[in-house]
């Protein structure tokens, strides 16, 4: 090998030394960039957990000592932001297990003395704003200090006592799961605007088809849901249960010519052909059919009165097992 070929070659072997020692400072420092932007992120993950985890122990504790949900309420409003969605869920469900412990007693609270001749004088709705101006004391602070907890006031059959107000979490609605915002949703449509009182509908037969397949469709969604025992009792057993049955004062079928009325008729044509493959929307055509058979008559005079024709009695009768196999095939 000549001297000038030598010389040559060398000189590409120390070039490539370099460049290759080059790449990996080039390497080992980029590494360390790396690092060090990755290194504040890990630590900031860190104290976010470990201050939500203190968020997290001190909402515990303020439950535990809770004498009433504004207590829990005020909590909420104040740190839920701070949470993180998880544990956002967690707080408002432990929310709803004060209430359900507390809502009996809250409302036998209002069956004190003179609490319910003092607010069947006042202006309706009872809010926190004319509440202010109840001259009782005692009387005052109990409406005030519930209605801050969440509740709300109703009406019911001569009666005022408190119910949950479910629209009033609906404010919470950007830190919380979709399964747990449906489920306030569904509940909020309810204490905002009861399906029946006095054993009557005072919503539309529309509207109940509605919530029917508003309920239906978070079953069908959220299988996983803590909530989804309870949604399946609203939606059987409230719900679909006076769709298919009617409620005593507002029955479906026409006492004087025992046919189906013609409101709740339509009311069924309508979900079985926009919600055709909905429970609702199967057993309201299910139910046409049998009642096409008679013409729409579903009832019968005889001897012992009026009574039911055999096919809408056992219709009527196996709904919820029918209902509850279709949910399972779905």
């Amino acid at each position: 090998m000549n001297s000038r070929l030598k010389q040559f070659l060398y000189r590409l072997f120390t070039v490539c030394i370099v460049i290759g020692l080059m790449g990996c400072s080039k390497g080992e420092q980029n590494d360390r960039t790396d690092r060090a932007i990755k290194q504040p992120a890990s630590t900031e993950a860190v104290e976010k957990s470990s201050e939500q985890d203190a968020l997290i122990h001190k909402f515990k504790t303020v439950v535990s000592t809770a004498k009433e949900a504004s207590d829990i309420v005020s909590f909420l409003n104040e740190n839920l932001n701070k949470a993180g969605q998880n544990n956002a869920d967690q707080m408002v469900r432990e929310l709803y297990a004060f209430y359900a412990k507390d809502l009996p007693i809250s409302q036998e609270a209002f069956f004190g003395d003179n609490i319910q001749n003092v607010l069947t004088e006042m202006d309706w709705p009872i809010t926190s704003a004319n509440a202010a101006s109840i001259t009782d004391e005692a009387i005052r602070q109990l409406v005030v200090t519930k209605l801050s907890g969440g509740y709300k006031l109703v009406w019911v059959e001569g009666t005022i006592y408190p119910i949950v107000d479910y629209s009033n979490q609906q404010k919470y609605s950007m830190y919380l799961s979709k399964p747990l915002n449906s489920y306030i949703a569904l509940k909020a449509a309810e204490s905002s605007d009861p399906a029946a009182m006095d054993a009557g509908l005072v919503i539309t037969w529309n509207e109940l088809a509605s919530r029917a397949v508003m309920a239906e469709t978070f079953l069908k969604q959220y299988a996983d849901s803590p909530e989804y025992t309870e949604v399946q009792s609203i939606y059987l057993d409230t719900y679909l249960s006076m769709y298919i049955n009617g409620l005593s004062n507002t029955p479906i079928f026409d006492s004087s010519n025992l046919k189906l009325i013609p409101e709740v008729k339509a009311s069924y044509v309508k979900v079985a052909t926009e919600n055709p493959d909905t429970v609702t929307g199967i057993m309201a055509s299910r139910f046409l059919e049998i009642l096409a058979k008679s013409d729409g008559v579903g009832m019968m005079r005889g001897p012992a009165g009026t009574q039911l024709r055999p096919e809408v009695k056992e219709f009527q009768k196996n709904y919820r097992q029918t209902a509850l196999k279709l949910l399972k095939e779905a």
